[in-house]
C-alpha cells in the first residue's frame, strides 16, 4: 500500500464575507463558518424552536445555562446553514450517528454534503463540503499547562518547534491539526498523536497510522488573538470561503430562517 501525503498549511491573510453573499452551492468547495455564541444569543429561543426533540432533551440536560445556550446556538445554526445548502427547512434536516460517533446528514442529500462542527467558549467552527472534512478550533488559554501532555502526544520535532517560541500559540496550531484530522478519518484520539505529522509543509506517513487511505490538506487560521483553528480536507477542494455568522439578526440571504 502506498504512503499516505498530509499537507499542512497556516493562512495569514483570510476574508470573512457576511452569510447573505453565500450562494450555498458547494461543487468541491470548502465553505468554513463562523458562529459567534454571544453575537446571536438574543436568537436562542428561535435556535430552540429548530431543534429535534432528541436536541431539545439534551440541551436540557446541561446545568450551566451557558452550555445549554452554545448549544442551542450552535445545532440551530448548523441546522439553519445545512438547510440552505439542502434546501431544506431547518427543522427537517435529519441527522445520524456514524463510526466513532461521527455525524452525518442521514437523508435528502443529494450532494453528499458533509460536515464537521467545532465549537470552544464563545466560537463555533462548522466546515461544510462534498468530501470528508475535520474542524476543530481552540481557545488560546494562556495559562493552559501544555508541557504536561507534550511527550504523549507529539513528536520531538514537534516539541522542539513548540519550545522554540511563540509556545502556547504553537502549542494550539499543532494541536487543532491532529484533533481536525482525526475528526474527519472518524479515528478519534485513541491512536498514537505522535505519529501524526503537524509541521508546516508536506509530509509521508505510512498506511495504518489514520484511519484513511487518503491524501489530506491541513488548513489552519487564527480567528482573531484568543482562537485558533484547523480544518482537514480533501487536497482536490477548487475553493475556500469563510463566511460570518456573527450578526444574523435580520437573516438576509436564508430562505428558510426560523420555521
Amino acid at each position: 500500500m502506498r504512503s499516505i501525503t498530509v499537507v499542512n498549511q497556516y493562512l495569514t491573510d483570510i476574508t470573512w464575507h457576511k452569510a447573505a453573499t453565500c450562494t450555498f452551492g458547494i461543487s468541491n468547495n470548502l465553505d468554513i463558518w463562523k458562529i459567534g455564541v454571544s453575537s446571536n444569543m438574543s436568537l436562542t429561543d428561535d435556535f430552540l424552536t429548530m431543534l429535534a426533540p432528541d436536541e431539545i432533551a439534551r440541551a436540557s440536560r446541561f446545568y450551566q445555562l451557558k452550555d445549554r445556550n452554545r448549544f442551542i446556538i450552535s445545532r440551530g445554526a448548523l441546522r439553519l446553514i445545512l438547510g440552505e445548502y439542502l434546501n431544506q427547512s431547518p427543522s427537517n434536516v435529519e441527522f445520524g450517528v456514524g463510526e466513532n460517533s461521527k455525524p452525518y446528514i442521514k437523508s435528502g442529500n443529494p450532494l453528499n454534503l458533509q460536515y464537521n462542527l467545532s465549537h470552544s467558549g464563545d466560537a463555533i467552527l462548522l466546515a461544510v463540503s462534498n468530501s470528508a472534512i475535520g474542524a476543530d478550533i481552540e481557545f488560546i488559554n494562556r495559562s493552559f499547562g501544555f508541557n504536561e501532555v507534550l511527550d504523549d502526544n507529539f513528536s520531538v520535532a514537534e516539541i522542539n518547534y513548540i519550545k522554540e517560541e511563540n509556545s502556547i500559540d504553537r502549542f494550539f496550531r499543532l494541536w487543532t491539526r491532529k484533533e481536525a484530522l482525526t475528526k474527519a478519518t472518524a479515528q478519534g484520539l485513541d491512536g498514537d498523536l505522535r505519529l501524526i505529522p503537524v509541521l508546516d509543509g508536506t509530509h509521508l506517513i505510512q498506511p495504518g497510522i489514520i484511519a484513511s487511505n487518503a491524501n489530506w490538506l491541513i488548513k489552519t487560521f487564527a480567528l482573531n488573538n484568543q482562537y485558533t483553528a484547523s480544518i482537514a480536507s480533501a487536497p482536490f477542494v477548487n475553493e475556500i470561503s469563510f463566511w460570518d455568522l456573527d450578526v444574523i439578526s435580520n437573516l438576509n440571504g436564508f430562505r428558510f430562517q426560523f420555521k
